[in-house]
């Protein structure tokens, strides 16, 4: 028998089925490039998720570094203060000791007349 445009029956099921493979193919091509960009975009955000770890954890470092030198500069500061302080409590105490010798003896003298 002959189908309409003017293909028989037979022709008509190969072509069908050719298409059909045709079909098939393209499907298994997309399914294929599918996988390659799942998997393209998975070792892309592994790599991105790395670079992002390094970058916290140097940025933790950098952060901790300025950190101590921040505080043993606020460390230093004090410790030249109390120093500074330390020294003119001596200075003004080494001003003052002849007076309090003079006082002292003064006291002493007049306790003993």
């Amino acid at each position: 028998m002959t189908a309409k445009g003017g293909h028989s029956d037979e022709n008509l099921l190969q072509l069908i089925a050719s298409k059909e493979q045709e079909l098939e193919h393209r499907v298994a091509q997309a399914r294929e490039q599918a996988r390659a960009l799942i998997d393209d975009a998975q070792r892309e955000a592994a790599a991105l998720l790395e670079q992002s770890r390094r970058e916290a954890a140097q940025f933790a470092e950098r952060t901790q570094a300025e950190i101590a030198r921040e505080s043993e500069a606020a460390a230093a500061q004090r410790l030249a203060q109390a120093e500074a302080d330390a020294k003119q409590v001596s200075a003004r105490a080494a001003e003052r000791m002849d007076r309090a010798i003079d006082l002292v003896v003064t006291r002493v003298m007049g306790g003993l007349s």
